[in-house]
């Protein structure tokens, strides 16, 4: 069985909108893509990149609470209530965890 979130290529806040394949759901990659300004001169320190890992992990998150919430639209319109309500209560705990990522944003020296 493949693992696959979505049919349509997005964005995910670094710069070039890409489809997920079968190794969406380990992020593999997502950590050095993230954490790396390729036209930086210089590596970033722990802050830096936790910025930068931070805004990266709440704009992922948005783009999948609208995949979610896609999704449980037409779930609905399938006759797949169930889905469709589970789906909407993920696309609400993904915001409870993007308002977290938020938060510790805030902990961050500017």
């Amino acid at each position: 069985m493949t693992h696959h979130h979505h049919d349509d290529a997005h964005h995910h806040g670094h710069g070039h909108p890409h489809h997920h394949g079968p190794e969406h759901g380990t992020h593999a990659g997502h950590d050095a893509e993230a954490s790396q300004d390729e036209h930086a001169p210089s590596p970033l320190s722990t802050k830096e990149k936790l910025a930068k890992m931070l805004h990266h992990w709440v704009h992922h998150n948005q783009d999948h609470v609208a995949s979610y919430r896609l999704w449980a639209q037409r779930a609905r319109s399938e006759g797949l209530p169930e889905v469709a309500d589970a789906l909407e209560t993920i696309a609400q705990k993904s915001l409870e965890l993007t308002d977290l990522l938020e938060k510790a944003r805030t902990h961050l020296p500017s």
